[in-house]
C-alpha cells in the first residue's frame, strides 16, 4: 500500500510543480499553496521511505518527515500573516463581501 502512496504522492508533486511554474508569479496565492503543498509532499514522501527502512538524509536524523511538515506549516503561518499584513496596508479586502459576488 505504501507504494501506492508514494505513487499517487508523486503524481501530486508533479502537478503542483507544474501549477508553481506555470503561475510564474511569486506573490500569486496559486504559486504559494503550489509551493507549500510541495514542501507538505516531500514530507511525507520522506516520511514513507524512512517507514519503509530507506534512510533520507542520514541514520542520525530524527523524524526528517515530521520536520519537513513543521517547515511548511511554517511557511503557510507565514504566507497567511504576509497576505493579511499586505491586504491591510494597501486597504483592500482579502475576501469579498457575498453581496458583491451575487451582483
Amino acid at each position: 500500500m505504501n507504494s501506492i502512496t508514494t505513487l499517487l504522492l508523486l503524481v501530486a508533486l508533479g502537478i503542483f510543480v507544474w501549477l508553481a511554474v506555470r503561475s510564474r508569479n511569486i506573490r500569486s496565492f496559486q504559486f504559494q499553496m503550489s509551493i507549500f503543498i510541495i514542501i507538505w509532499i516531500l514530507g511525507e514522501i520522506t516520511d514513507i521511505l524512512q517507514d519503509n527502512g530507506i534512510p533520507v538524509l542520514s541514520a542520525q536524523q530524527g523524524d526528517v518527515g515530521l520536520e519537513i511538515h513543521a517547515i511548511s506549516m511554517v511557511f503557510f503561518s507565514m504566507m497567511l500573516w504576509f497576505r493579511f499584513y499586505y491586504s491591510e496596508r494597501s486597504g483592500k479586502k482579502m475576501i469579498e463581501d457575498v453581496a458583491d459576488a451575487s451582483s
